[in-house]
């Protein structure tokens, strides 16, 4: 008898999304990363800049998922999908339900957009240029 494994991504992260499961629904990350933010918000007073680079990230997410927008590096994209990895696990350094707990996710998608800030930049202008 085989017993089939629940995926849920917003405890696994994206180990729970097979490639099969993106080219279908190449919308599913942004999705699961709102999923989990309406879930269990983001204090904008503890954490107005994450606030700001998470409304980037799925806005930026969704761009790549409909092919609207590409020009961001393959690196980039991949150090952004590991910071969506890492704020959608469940256990991760400092579990997101407690005191303070977005404070590791924070750091790790500070890093990623620090990294690549040039090619964000260039993204949040063509997107206000979308209307």
């Amino acid at each position: 008898m085989i017993t089939a494994t629940r995926k849920t991504p917003l405890r696994n992260g994206l180990r729970d999304i097979s490639m099969d499961e993106f080219w279908k629904d190449p919308l599913v990350v942004a999705d699961t990363l709102h999923e989990k933010v309406n879930g269990l918000p983001i204090n904008p007073a503890r954490h107005p800049k994450m606030v700001q680079q998470m409304s980037t990230l799925i806005e930026l997410l969704r761009a790549i998922g409909r092919r609207r927008y590409g020009r961001i590096s393959l690196l980039a994209a991949m150090d952004l999908f590991q910071a969506a990895h890492y704020f959608l696990l469940l256990a991760d350094q400092k579990p997101d339900s407690q005191d303070n707990g977005y404070k590791d996710d924070a750091e790790v998608l500070d890093q990623a957009f620090t990294k690549h800030a040039a090619e964000i930049r260039e993204f949040e202008t063509w997107l206000r240029a979308q209307g």
